[in-house]
């Protein structure tokens, strides 16, 4: 075997290398919390709390310190008519074993505000007074080296719980007005009631619909707010109304969101080939077909050199 033909080779070898690294990107789980590995003693309905910063369980990127989970206006000073409780103080949500969540091992993580700061008592922290998509929960994390970035979270309301729920999305959580809604307006299930069934999952593929200002992002941050029914106008409407077909008024008594999984997807982006091995490709390529002209060209052609 010639150089030449030996350079060609390896020339070929790493053309394919090269095509072969961009047709296998695969997908990855970025961050999950699925709130199921935490220390909540099986088949108790007893709540553990305060858990407010609850950290990914898995993930590439789940030990970043951009990953974050917390509740959204859980602590405010919302003032509510008799007989509706006031604002909260302090947040309060926290871990709780849920029998209709068949994810993980039950656990799921619970919105809830407080009027005292060491125990879930008085208000739930969920107000009719909030503005629209005040009150939720937020997560954050890094999307660098990855795109095709997937949102998909598990969720359901108490029976009283607020009905409906918009995916917002913030290609820099550090800029307060950067919140951007994504997605329908989704209507919860009834988590703990045999209306509506368990808990449902929702997905955001933000590749399919084109967004492409959250790959390769350190700072994306994600809400997941109470939006007012739009059959009521600018007013909350309580799960179970809205599942019945017949929504009603959120009436501040009671009620809360569970959340049993949340999870960022992507895709890792294909390495290239550095410029160097381009420009050793093109010079093969160039060398190989001066020689092949020079020995008589290409088999069927012109042999004749210009």
């Amino acid at each position: 075997m010639t150089n030449l033909n030996l350079a060609a080779r390896i020339g070929l070898v790493l053309i394919a290398c090269g095509a072969g690294a961009a047709a296998h990107a695969q997908s990855s789980t970025i961050a999950d919390w699925n709130f199921g590995s935490l220390n909540v003693p099986l088949g108790s309905k007893n709540t553990y709390g305060p858990d407010n910063t609850p950290a990914a369980t898995n993930g590439v990127a789940a030990a970043n310190s951009a990953t974050t989970a917390s509740s959204v206006g859980m602590a405010n000073s919302y003032a509510e008519a008799s007989p509706y409780t006031s604002g909260s103080a302090y947040t309060y949500d926290d871990i709780t074993d849920d029998t209709n969540s068949t994810i993980g091992n039950g656990d799921t993580w619970r919105i809830r505000g407080s009027s005292t700061q060491s125990t879930q008592t008085g208000a739930n922290g969920w107000s009719i007074n909030a503005p629209e998509y005040a009150q939720g929960a937020q997560f954050t994390t890094t999307t660098a080296g990855y795109s095709n970035i997937v949102l998909s979270f598990n969720w359901a309301a108490t029976a009283q719980g607020i009905a409906n729920l918009q995916v917002q999305y913030n290609t820099n959580v550090n800029n307060a007005s950067g919140w951007t809604n994504v997605g329908p307006l989704e209507t919860a299930t009834v988590g703990n009631s045999s209306v509506g069934g368990s808990f449902q999952t929702d997905t955001i593929n933000f590749g399919s619909l084109g967004i492409t200002s959250v790959n390769n992002d350190p700072t994306l941050g994600i809400r997941l707010v109470a939006a007012y029914n739009p059959t009521l106008g600018n007013t909350y409407a309580s799960a179970s109304s809205v599942i019945a077909g017949a929504p009603a008024d959120y009436n501040n008594s009671s009620g809360n969101w569970r959340f049993a999984d949340v999870k960022f997807d992507g895709t890792v982006a294909p390495v290239p080939l550095p410029a160097s091995a381009w420009l050793l490709l093109s010079a093969l390529g160039g060398g190989f077909a001066v020689a092949r002209r020079r020995r008589g060209g290409y088999p069927g052609g012109d042999t004749t050199l210009a």
